[in-house]
């Protein structure tokens, strides 16, 4: 526990040292500038919430079918709501097994068939996202490369898709078992592989179909947020571009170097927006990249803190 906690501060410190960083090199008046537009838009930065809001109430939904069982949506929410809170602030969005802890107090159900569960889910939202970033990765390169080019670009975007295989591979074969078995480092992995495997076989079809598709539909409801949230900034951004931007950026806050990509998922921020803002200063492009994911952090946590009631009634005993 002692030496969790360390290394939690440490990938805050390393985080925040890149914030840092970005924050010299563009200036912290660039930075100012971008938050000061949001006031004159706050109407946006609350519609930007309420979509957010929505997207949780999918995920909520998407885990209530995971589990399965009698639990009402109105049980799973704050377990949710509270994980993804915790998500915010641990590297690789780890917090996230709290809902698997609170909903097995709920429901006097095993922890570890829950967390089976929950790596099961987070593996279908991986093979999910990994196609929505190929997608938008097609879509942006319009940006710098050439039309020639686009079929090349293509067959390179489609690397990703080896973690796809490597996920179908876990699901439905004891291959990925027998090779981490046999690497001392990685054995430890092993435990949660297996859990997943027995969960999948718990699920039909049709299950992994739904969840699948409400992971489509929260990347259109997502994608609504962050463009409310470049309205707020008063950017020329269209719904489309935001909505491409989701999976990228959301992507490299799986990062497990920081809390939540801390840092890292700016500086990517700052990259693209220096793309799609070309005819901005440079300058100003990257402070509004950083800007713009500092917010997408804020109204995401204002909203999930009404997880922290599920905390409240439901946290005791959890550790």
């Amino acid at each position: 526990m002692k030496n969790e906690i360390v290394r939690t501060l440490l990938a805050f410190a390393l985080g925040l040292a890149i914030l840092a960083y970005l924050f010299s090199s563009m200036g912290i008046g660039n930075i100012t500038t971008s938050l000061a537009r949001v006031k004159d838009h706050l109407d946006y930065f609350f519609l930007a919430g309420m979509f957010y809001f929505l997207g949780e109430v999918l995920g909520a939904y998407a885990l209530k079918t995971a589990i399965g069982g009698r639990m009402r949506l109105r049980q799973v929410l704050p377990s949710h709501m509270c994980g993804m809170l915790y998500s915010a602030v641990t590297p690789g969005r780890v917090g996230y097994y709290y809902a698997a802890f609170s909903i097995a107090k709920k429901t006097g159900g095993s922890r570890s068939k829950n967390i089976g569960t929950l790596t099961l889910l987070q593996g279908l939202n991986f093979a999910a996202k990994v196609i929505a970033c190929i997608i938008s990765v097609v879509y942006f390169s319009r940006l710098f490369i050439n039309p020639e080019s686009t079929s090349y670009f293509i067959m390179a975007s489609l690397i990703p898709a080896l973690f796809i295989i490597l996920i179908i591979l876990v699901f439905y074969t004891s291959m990925p078992n027998r090779v981490v078995a046999g690497i001392p480092v990685a054995k430890r992995f092993l435990a949660p592989i297996v859990l997943m495997q027995e969960s999948r076989k718990e699920m039909n079809a049709r299950k992994i179909a739904t969840i699948i598709a409400i992971n489509v539909l929260g990347w259109f409801v997502v994608g609504a947020q962050w463009f409310f949230l470049t309205q707020s900034m008063g950017l020329p951004l269209t719904y489309w571009d935001a909505f491409m931007l989701q999976p990228l950026l959301s992507a490299v806050m799986f990062f497990p170097l920081t809390p939540s990509g801390l840092g890292i998922t700016e500086g990517g921020s700052a990259l693209l927006f220096t793309l799609i803002l070309s005819g901005m200063p440079a300058v100003e492009a990257r402070a509004a990249g950083v800007t713009f994911i500092l917010l997408a952090r804020l109204n995401s946590a204002l909203v999930d803190a009404f997880g922290l009631i599920d905390m409240k009634i439901h946290g005791r005993g959890l550790a």
